[in-house]
């Protein structure tokens, strides 16, 4: 893992170097209730020529994870902007948790204003990667997406292969009303579920700002994200959409994702298939996720 250390922002973790020696800003974004994160802003290096980027992350990831892709596309024109989930990454405060699905649905709304409102365009390119991309289909299925110039779903955490134990759900259970803020363990601490790369699997092994836990609340919301994406009417997404998978998924359930997102698009999503594992990010070559990325955020 490389440290990096990033303009008025505390030290943070990615396992990739600049190719040009900096990396981005941190700028500040204060929630609807007053929640203060951060978001990482990778600026073109001419001016802006394309809608700019609203990148989410999944859930034991955050924005360092994916910094390189955020570059990729900033160097393709897009101001990207990773905003970085709240009780997630170097944010300490509530760590792991969030409300309801409603506030998580909020802040998402919050940072589409920020980047409107920072960059004066009229509409961003939404990019939701594994639980962040969960999170990104359940706003476009339910709320304004007028607002929203195209979704890229990047192994959307919507149909998952892996889950948490029946003991840790009579446990979420038990606790949501008297201790919503009780943590559970996040089932995901196998390297492996995410990529073949080894120095990727370090990086994961090594990495403190990786959410292991989170609380009952944010469990139930996650859940519940699910439920309106499951119960919202087929051709709920009208935007262009484009949704990347990769064929070697061991967290996810690609067919069944696959199957949603038609149903959401009313089959009018593109569906992009390549090799590797969850992570498409931390392959040997990413190349090709590349390119297919700055194509999808190009609509």
């Amino acid at each position: 893992m490389r440290p990096l250390t990033l303009q008025n922002a505390p030290e943070y973790s990615t396992p990739f170097s600049s190719p040009t020696g900096s990396w981005p800003d941190r700028e500040p974004l204060a929630l609807s209730d007053g929640y203060a994160t951060g978001v990482f802003h990778h600026k073109p290096t001419g001016p802006a020529s394309r809608a700019p980027v609203l990148y989410l992350h999944g859930i034991q990831s955050h924005p360092g994870w994916f910094f390189a892709s955020a570059a990729s596309l900033s160097d393709a024109g897009h101001d990207v902007f990773q905003v970085a989930r709240r009780g997630s990454g170097a944010n300490l405060v509530d760590k792991g948790h969030a409300r309801s699905a409603g506030q998580l649905l909020d802040d998402v709304q919050t940072a589409i204003r920020f980047v409107l409102d920072r960059t004066g365009a009229e509409k961003v390119a939404l990019v939701g990667v594994s639980w962040g991309g969960k999170l990104a289909a359940a706003y476009c299925a339910k709320r304004d997406t007028s607002e929203i110039a195209s979704l890229t779903l990047i192994a959307p955490g919507i149909a998952a292969r892996v889950d948490v134990s029946l003991a840790t759900k009579i446990k979420i259970a038990s606790c949501l009303l008297a201790a919503p803020k009780t943590l559970v363990t996040i089932p995901l601490d196998a390297p492996e579920l995410f990529t073949d790369n080894e120095p990727m699997r370090q990086f994961l092994r090594d990495d403190k700002l990786s959410l292991r836990k989170a609380s009952v609340r944010f469990m139930y919301a996650s859940r519940r994200l699910e439920q309106m994406i499951s119960r919202a009417p087929q051709g709920s997404i009208k935007i262009p959409t484009t949704l990347i998978l990769s064929d070697d998924d061991q967290i996810i359930d690609s067919p069944s994702v696959a199957e949603i997102i038609r149903r959401l698009t009313a089959q009018n999503a593109e569906i992009i298939s390549l090799n590797g594992k969850h992570t498409l990010e931390f392959e040997e070559d990413p190349s090709e996720f590349h390119k297919t990325l700055r194509n999808a955020c190009a609509k």
